[in-house]
């Protein structure tokens, strides 16, 4: 009976061509997608993968501008370890980064409902108005801000001197430097989440409001039961991409601080390029870019995590 059985399971994946194929059997039927494909992998692997590898051997070197470097071993990653500014500059990312994300996230995603709740006529308009920043250049925009906030000229100052008021010193002292690096930074890319929120909201079928509504629920409520449960998704995607790239952020912050006054606003990514471009240690400075991959990479892996378990999230 077992044997029939087997047979049985045998004959109906082979009916159905569900038998199992090998790496051959894939190759000899789908030869023509992997030829297109390669190229690209080549491509992908020269650009991508070859110059982290480089890097990773470049963090056991004492490579500098202009000088191969010899190896060294893990000395890197022992300056890396006891070093007090990269472990300063380290919390300040952690902070920013923390920030950051979760501006973006509230500032997204009330933009979106109110967005949501225009009529069509004025959605274009106004969600042009609210995507700008996400579109503007970054140094760009770093630039604009530093001519908003500067202690000397900038708008803030000669709005508040037009009421006598003297205004804190924004970029120069406490911890406004950093709270005004923390609200350019959420100015610019908060209309990145605003977007998948939007598309999020947008695929909500009206039913399911008319439904919460003919039950008796408020606005308050269809939002909580009905609005909420949808986002869940876009909210961990936007969290673990935003957060890889708010750690990687670069022209933005540093046209705004430079990572002063001093090295109040240091971040890694500021960290890297002064190792790299004004000490002219190369070794040094990509054995903090890997510090900061493990740290995108921490991201990703929630990410993908989140997208494996999609049906689960919305259960």
């Amino acid at each position: 009976m077992a044997q029939q059985d087997v047979r049985s399971r045998e004959q109906i994946r082979e009916r159905y061509g569900l038998n199992e194929r090998t790496l051959t059997d894939r190759l000899k039927e789908n030869w023509t997608g992997y030829i297109f494909i390669i190229p690209t992998f080549v491509a992908f692997s020269a650009l991508f993968y070859f110059p982290i590898l480089r890097g990773l051997y470049m963090t056991l070197t004492n490579t500098q501008l202009g000088q191969p470097g010899e190896f060294i071993g893990l000395e890197n990653y022992v300056w890396l370890a006891t070093n007090d500014l990269f472990v300063y500059a380290l919390g300040v990312t952690v902070v920013f980064v923390a920030g950051t994300t979760f501006l973006q996230l509230v500032l997204g995603a009330t933009a979106a409902i109110l967005l949501n709740e225009l009529r069509e006529a004025a959605q274009d308009w106004v969600g042009a108005l609210i995507m700008s920043p996400y579109f503007a250049a970054p140094l760009a925009g770093g630039v604009i801000w530093m001519w908003f906030l500067d202690n000397d000229f900038g708008f803030v100052v000669k709005f508040f001197g037009v009421f006598g008021v003297d205004p804190p010193a924004l970029l120069a002292t406490g911890l406004w430097p950093f709270v005004s690096l923390i609200v350019a930074q959420t100015w610019h890319d908060y209309a990145y989440s605003a977007i998948i929120y939007a598309a999020a909201i947008s695929n909500i079928p009206s039913e399911q409001y008319e439904a919460a509504a003919q039950a008796g629920a408020n606005r308050l409520q269809r939002f909580r039961d009905v609005t909420l449960p949808r986002l869940l998704i876009p909210t961990v995607v936007i969290l673990s991409l935003r957060t890889a790239w708010n750690v990687a952020e670069f022209s933005q912050p540093f046209a705004l601080t430079g990572g002063g006054p001093g090295t109040r606003t240091m971040l890694l990514s500021i960290l890297t390029y002064r190792v790299a471009f004004v000490d002219l240690n190369f070794g040094r400075a990509y054995t903090i870019g890997m510090a900061m991959i493990l740290m995108t990479m921490s991201a990703a892996v929630v990410y993908v995590k989140a997208i494996s378990e999609e049906e689960n999230l919305y259960v």
